[in-house]
């Protein structure tokens, strides 16, 4: 396991990071892909590196849903096995997502917290094509990789920012995410509010309309969507330019 994590960052000339112990991981459980999530600054899971553009839009929705295997995962730190999206007892605890996510061609989910005892500092999400649980040999191996990746957060994420927590999450699905940040900070202005209630009407925006939080983020920062409060103090219809 550490041999295939080292040589991933040794072709690329990298020091160790999220995204080869996430490649690593699908490589070794034959995975369509894998997300990675962290508890971020404002309280919340956030993905932080998916290995393919599927597992970047299931660990999207269900930060967008607030709901999902990822989400129970780290809420009761406890393993989440979904073997089958399409079974009756997915679609009753996650209705929306699990419908959304075989829409994507996304077959199984298993998800497993990063977490030292009571604390979780995150959830690696596994996903497959294929209905079917894993084996025994599989989720031992899941949980070693989620253990390596619960680590590398452990030792390289301070209370101020480091070259090596920057390199830690460097990923294109990261510096997109950044912008989530950037539009809550705006929102947040906007309607004169704290962050994590301005993150909450970006994701409540996103829902209603469809759209990929990323998206809706992306037209915040472009400056195409304002969030205005009506005289109430109440957030009141977004409205373009």
């Amino acid at each position: 396991m550490a041999a295939a994590i080292n040589d991933l960052a040794r072709a690329e000339g990298t020091p160790v990071s999220v995204r080869h112990v996430c490649q690593a991981c699908a490589n070794a459980l034959h995975a369509s892909g894998v997300a990675l999530y962290v508890i971020g600054d404002l309280g919340l899971g956030e993905p932080v590196h998916a290995t393919n553009p599927v597992s970047e839009r299931v660990a999207e929705l269900q930060v967008t849903l607030g709901e999902g295997p990822a989400v129970r995962a780290l809420a009761d730190i406890q393993p989440v096995a979904v073997p089958d999206l399409s079974n009756r007892q997915a679609q009753r605890d996650w209705p929306i997502f699990a419908a959304q996510a075989w829409s994507m061609g996304v077959r199984a989910t298993f998800a497993y917290p990063l977490a030292m005892g009571a604390i979780a500092v995150g959830t690696l999400e596994i996903h497959r094509v294929v209905s079917g649980g894993l084996s025994a040999a599989e989720r031992i191996d899941a949980l070693l990789y989620a253990d390596v990746a619960m680590h590398l957060i452990l030792d390289r994420v301070h209370d101020i920012p480091t070259r090596a927590e920057h390199e830690l999450f460097a990923s294109e699905f990261g510096m997109r995410w950044a912008g989530v940040h950037q539009a809550a900070g705006m929102v947040s202005v906007q309607l004169g509010t704290d962050l994590v209630t301005a993150f909450l009407r970006l994701r409540a925006y996103a829902f209603s309309t469809g759209r990929r939080l990323s998206a809706v983020a992306d037209d915040v920062v472009d400056r195409k969507l304002r969030f205005v409060p009506d005289p109430t103090g109440d957030a009141g219809p977004e409205t373009y330019p």
